[in-house]
């Protein structure tokens, strides 16, 4: 089991090259701990964005009409206030560190134009974006997921993975600046996203885990097949 969710393969090769990436540049001194936290905070918008991509995909080439485009409009309006409210509360706390480089958090752009405009984000926010494009055509694109799935039900996928990522970004901030342990708080950071993703990147189609997951979390009132759906429509 535990080799099905951690051994690299094809599925998950985009996953680790990202992380062994971000560990080796963060080596090299090339970014601070505080980089790598941006970046992954950063990442709640690229998620977004390839979620409207997927759906878009959906409806245009996969014949999914329900909605239409007007759901992709619906759903960045919606993940947009959504991602806004975690960033005022994100960058309050970040506010706390007496070296912010933060304005008001209520200056949710400004503020990520900050972070796009560091020195070193040009060598880790790169590494985010190769991981999402990656996986975005050898799975998304290559297994024609967009005719598997609605666009109604991609709509809703980014939110569970986002409150994960979200709160062990603002965990390891307090590690990170509160507690005087940057290095450590960044690899364990990197380590730590790095075993998510890999545990939501097992749980697929036709995959072992997903198969013993739905049989222990099946019951009289939910189907092992419909535990199946579930988790396949939130860890996608």
């Amino acid at each position: 089991m535990l080799k099905n969710i951690f051994y690299p393969n094809h599925q998950n090769r985009y996953i680790w090259l990202s992380s062994i990436y971000l560990l080796f540049i963060l080596y090299l001194g090339k970014i601070s701990p505080i980089t790598v936290l941006f970046a992954y905070f950063l990442e709640t918008i690229i998620i977004g964005f390839f979620n409207a991509l997927k759906m878009f995909w959906s409806i245009r080439f996969g014949g999914h009409k329900t909605g239409g485009y007007f759901l992709i409009l619906f759903f960045l309006f919606h993940y947009g206030f959504f991602v806004g409210v975690q960033s005022v509360f994100g960058f309050s706390l970040f506010e706390m560190d007496s070296n912010s480089i933060f304005r008001e958090p209520f200056q949710v752009l400004k503020n990520y134009q900050i972070i796009l405009g560091l020195e070193e984000m040009k060598y880790a926010f790169p590494a985010i974006i190769f991981t999402h494009l990656g996986k975005f055509f050898s799975d998304f694109i290559k297994n024609e997921k967009y005719k598997k799935f609605l666009p109604t039900e991609i709509m809703f996928k980014p939110y569970v993975r986002i409150f994960i990522q979200q709160f062990v970004v603002i965990l390891s901030f307090f590690f990170m600046v509160l507690g005087k342990a940057g290095i450590i708080a960044a690899i364990l950071l990197i380590l730590f996203r790095l075993f998510i993703d890999l545990f939501f990147e097992a749980i697929k189609e036709n995959s072992l885990l997903l198969d013993t997951m739905s049989k222990k979390l099946a019951n009289e009132k939910v189907s092992k097949e419909e535990i199946k759906k579930q988790l396949m429509h939130f860890t996608e």
